[in-house]
């Protein structure tokens, strides 16, 4: 089905922009937004998010957009689908663009009563969108959420930049001492999580050939996990600070900024780091999605894939060997 291309000029109300639930997603579609600002240049558009993450979204500087929080999801005085749509109704918005894939977030538009409401055809929200489109799922992520803004107005745009984001400064770094920022998840990360050995033996090795000092990252179900990793690393006389747990969002964003390095799972912050434009090593076993579509596009983001044979899920990330993360972070700097 051929769609009508939008034209800018006709559009007097502001845009509204459901972003994905998860952070490295929502970074993902910044590149998106800035083609939105270069076509609506002084336009009034509305980023929907999930409470928790507007501190990372502030610190993303060079777009144009204020932030809205989602009542749906407030951890207080939760709002419900219809009493949210009088809301957005208040705003007059002209358009809509989904970045997520959600039935629930087309309904919603419908009904605030938004004229144009663009996303792909799925999960059975195809007669709610006025501009479907049917998702390639050999696309990267990026290029996905800016086709879907690309495509509703006529092509007019042949490339996209990256993600970015602008942290503020922490004073992290200690005297010589490669700062070297480290998450590698927790049992509740399932598959994509390296286990705390493997990781207590390739840091270990870093440590034996640079004068590094290592900052486990994590939220606060990580916490113990990652002191389990640092009582490992504190035996060896190793350089380590526990952080999981210790930092809001927003704070995790300006330590993964602050890093001369990361070392990580496929995650939010491996993307955030690759945002923050910072020298990524990332260990890529069984993630939620093929990692060739959500992998960062960056050149400072360097990929180990286990080519494990195992038919154990959780087994397979355990393929990467210590020794060749240790190698190939040292490659970071050569």
């Amino acid at each position: 089905m051929s769609l009508q291309a939008i034209d800018p000029r006709h559009l007097s109300g502001p845009i509204l922009v459901v972003l994905p639930r998860y952070i490295g997603d929502a970074i993902n579609t910044l590149p998106a937004i800035a083609l939105l600002n270069e076509l609506y240049p002084g336009k009034k558009i509305y980023l929907l998010v999930r409470p928790y993450m507007r501190e990372v979204l502030q610190r993303a500087h060079g777009y144009d957009f204020e932030l809205l929080d989602d009542a749906r999801h407030q951890a207080e005085e939760q709002v419900s689908l219809l009493g949210f749509a009088k809301t957005l109704r208040a705003l007059r918005c002209s358009m809509a663009v989904l970045f997520r894939g959600s039935l629930t977030d087309a309904v919603l538009c419908k009904l605030a009563r938004i004229r144009y409401v663009a996303g792909y055809a799925q999960n059975g929200r195809t007669p709610l969108l006025s501009h479907p489109l049917k998702v390639n799922h050999c696309h990267h992520y990026l290029f996905r959420y800016c086709r879907l803004v690309n495509d509703i107005h006529g092509k007019p745009f042949e490339k996209f930049a990256l993600p970015r984001l602008t942290a503020k400064t922490l004073p992290l770094k200690q005297s010589q001492s490669r700062a070297t920022g480290v998450y590698i998840g927790s049992k509740n990360k399932g598959a994509r999580h390296y286990p705390e050995e493997l990781a207590a033996q390739a840091l270990l090795r870093i440590h034996q050939q640079c004068n590094t000092r290592f900052y486990l990252l994590g939220d606060p179900s990580e916490q113990q996990d990652m002191e389990e990793l640092k009582q490992l690393l504190d035996a060896e006389g190793v350089q380590v600070a526990n952080l999981a747990g210790k930092t809001s969002v927003g704070e995790l964003v300006d330590t993964i900024a602050a890093m001369d390095a990361m070392i990580t799972i496929d995650s939010g912050p491996m993307h955030i780091a690759a945002a923050c434009q910072v020298p990524t090593l990332a260990l890529a076993g069984l993630g939620t999605s093929p990692f060739s579509l959500v992998a960062p596009l960056t050149p400072l983001c360097q990929t180990i894939a286990s080519h494990s044979t195992s038919l154990n899920e959780a087994e397979i990330i355990c393929a990467i060997a210590p020794q060749e993360v240790a190698k190939q972070y040292l490659d970071l700097f050569s």
